[in-house]
């Protein structure tokens, strides 16, 4: 059997260890964010010039019709701004491991018994789209009771997902063991 090296702290990853607990943070902020923030406003703008132009002579279907759109700005606006000011932070104790994402409230809440832990493991997610294929990648555990649950998600490189397994793993002297389908 192969040793285990220990991988060092990845970018836009923070480790806080207190006497109770361990904290890894890890920031939103990078180039998605940005792409994102330019197209909710150019998206936001066009919705505004729309209906401006419109004018109150316009029946209630055509302003109605359009409001799928000002929802979808609205949703574009939120992850930008999320992602300029939010953390996902990995709060991990003899007793619990509880995810959060702060300061905008975020899906993905959760709280977990540290005892109920079999194994961590990270997982590859392959998306494909018109632009290409983008990677991510997330942070899983196993439960005693054999469910699989995704404890964190979006994380741009292998490096900062293998190294919250890798910390996680250590705090609770969890030993890593093989999962299908895991990266390596």
């Amino acid at each position: 059997m192969k040793e285990h090296m220990d991988l060092g702290l990845p970018e836009k990853l923070e480790l806080q260890e207190f006497p109770d607990y361990m904290r890894i943070s890890r920031k939103w902020f990078g180039g998605q964010v940005i792409f994102m923030t330019v197209f909710a406003i150019f998206w936001n703008g066009f919705l505004w010039q729309f209906y401006a132009d419109m004018g109150e002579e316009a029946d209630v279907f055509s302003k109605i019709f359009p409001l799928i759109h000002v929802a979808a700005g609205i949703g574009i606006s939120y992850y930008a701004i999320a992602g300029w000011f939010n953390k996902s932070n990995v709060f991990v104790s003899k007793e619990t491991i509880e995810i959060n994402h702060r300061p905008i409230p975020w899906f993905g809440n959760k709280k977990i018994k540290s005892a109920d832990l079999k194994q961590i493991y990270t997982k590859e997610k392959v998306s494909s789209g018109k632009n290409g294929t983008t990677v991510t990648y997330e942070v899983h555990a196993i439960l005693n009771s054999g469910t699989n649950t995704k404890l964190l998600s979006g994380l741009e490189a292998s490096e900062q997902a293998l190294y919250i397994e890798q910390e996680i793993e250590k705090y609770l002297n969890i030993k890593n063991s093989p999962v299908r389908g895991a990266v390596g």
